[in-house]
């Protein structure tokens, strides 16, 4: 299998965190979608030039983070079991996945790009509708959290691998340790070898473009 990806994306990073919570063997393909001539090779192969993208051994594509989870967990039998086979367990991880995706990464994305802007070219709307939802997201998780282990249950799910990503992102802009529960999952998620190993891969890419703002 070939993977397609960007340190810098989050997408990407929930897509490596299962492959190597899994153990799955893959190869990777570096793509910067700021390099014009990177991005214009990059949409031959995929036209709509969207970061994970998953390329089979039979050459067939899985675009999109989710699917792509969903695709690993269900061809690769190993532990941990990414989508529970109990159907309302699977919901729930499934619906934590996707919550994270709207109402934390989302809003996270924005508040990371409006701080590039110079002061006065900052969009303050933006800015607020984005801080107001990721706090309405970690009220959630909070709540979440305080009844199980991880975010789709008492288990490692595709939701924790969407999670983890954007809580390393947001903690810097949007601080969430007064969140007990937030805090003691991520104190446990954050150190797990999966995440370690995705740390340290991507931190010289993660410098080179936040290092100096």
């Amino acid at each position: 299998m070939d993977l397609y990806f960007s340190y810098l994306s989050t997408y990407s990073q929930k897509v490596l965190i299962a492959l190597y919570e899994k153990d799955v063997s893959f190869t990777p393909h570096l793509v910067d979608l700021s390099d014009p001539a990177a991005k214009e090779e990059y949409t031959k192969l995929y036209p709509f030039g969207k970061l994970p993208l998953l390329v089979r051994d039979d050459s067939r594509m899985i675009p999109e983070s989710s699917i792509i989870v969903e695709f690993i967990d269900t061809h690769f039998e190993q532990e941990p079991i990414l989508i529970p086979r109990d159907p309302e367990l699977g919901r729930r991880a499934r619906f934590m996945d996707r919550m994270c995706d709207l109402y934390l990464n989302d809003p996270v994305v924005s508040l990371i790009f409006e701080s590039w802007k110079p002061e006065n070219e900052q969009n303050r709307e933006l800015i607020s509708k984005s801080s107001e939802r990721i706090g309405t997201m970690y009220r959630f998780m909070d709540d979440q959290l305080g009844s199980s282990q991880y975010l789709g249950g008492d288990t490692f799910s595709i939701a924790d691998c969407s999670a983890i990503p954007v809580l390393f992102y947001a903690n810097s802009f949007a601080p969430f340790g007064g969140f007990d529960n937030i805090f003691r999952y991520w104190e446990e998620v954050s150190m797990r070898p999966s995440f370690v190993r995705l740390k340290q891969e991507a931190e010289p890419y993660i410098q080179a473009v936040m290092g100096d703002r």
